[in-house]
């Protein structure tokens, strides 16, 4: 005999998703920005998975065809500095139907346009490296 209700729990379980971080340098970045989102979720809901080092495109195309399953619910952050390996990344994603979020690519244009000067696109630079921060205000204490 079958236990109805058990099997019924079973078909309603949530499959986790993995979210897939391809970066030129370790991943941590993406990673933790996909962290601070995925904590929002039911524990075990989301799964991180990373191809670091990245330096061609047609790395990625092997990660994708060992670890995305075609019709599998995901997405990819990616941390690439080289704005050539960007675009290829973003075409081969796009042809596979993957959402994807470049985290660097706007953020670095934006900062360039800024200082009117170019980026280094050197992957693996400690974060802190001569950046300083002006303030850090809590929102919290502007409204009291």
């Amino acid at each position: 005999m079958t236990d109805i209700g058990s099997s019924h729990d079973l078909a309603h379980e949530k499959k986790p998703v993995t979210v897939h971080i391809i970066s030129d340098s370790l991943g941590t970045t993406a990673a933790s920005v996909v962290r601070a989102a995925a904590v929002q979720f039911d524990k075990g809901s989301v799964l991180i998975s990373c191809l670091s080092h990245v330096s061609e495109i047609a790395q990625v195309n092997v990660y994708l065809s060992r670890f995305v399953g075609d019709g599998e619910p995901t997405a990819v952050f990616h941390t690439i500095l080289d704005p050539g390996l960007r675009e290829e990344l973003r075409h081969v994603l796009e042809e596979a139907s993957i959402p994807s979020v470049d985290l660097l690519g706007p953020t670095m244009g934006i900062i360039s346009s800024l200082t009117e000067s170019d980026p280094l696109n050197i992957p693996g630079l400690v974060v802190d490296r001569n950046v300083d921060v002006v303030r850090s205000i809590d929102a919290h204490l502007l409204i009291h």
